[in-house]
């Protein structure tokens, strides 16, 4: 269910493009921080959804991904989230 929230944006695949020179670590940054915020952004998607059928797509209970939604920038919060789906699969 998660795997859309990876599929490559434009901006990856340009950005690959781009040389990389004094600024490359500042232009790797910026990308990782929109990066996770287009993450968190999907994840704020699933939150406006009925709690039923959030159980019924991912498998996650609604205070879950609350939960992942509020994580700071710095973490990924689709990691917790799949390791989450994980261990309730593994049950």
């Amino acid at each position: 269910m998660l795997q859309w929230v990876y599929s490559p944006r434009i901006e990856d695949r340009a950005a690959t493009n781009l040389r990389t020179g004094s600024g490359g670590w500042l232009r790797s940054w910026t990308q990782e921080r929109r990066r996770q915020k287009l993450r968190r952004e999907a994840i704020a998607t699933l939150l406006r959804v009925d709690a039923d059928i959030l159980r019924d797509i991912t498998g996650l209970e609604r205070h879950q991904v609350e939960a992942a939604a509020s994580m700071p920038l710095e973490a990924d919060a689709l990691k917790r989230l799949q390791e989450l789906q994980r261990d309730r699969s593994g049950r």
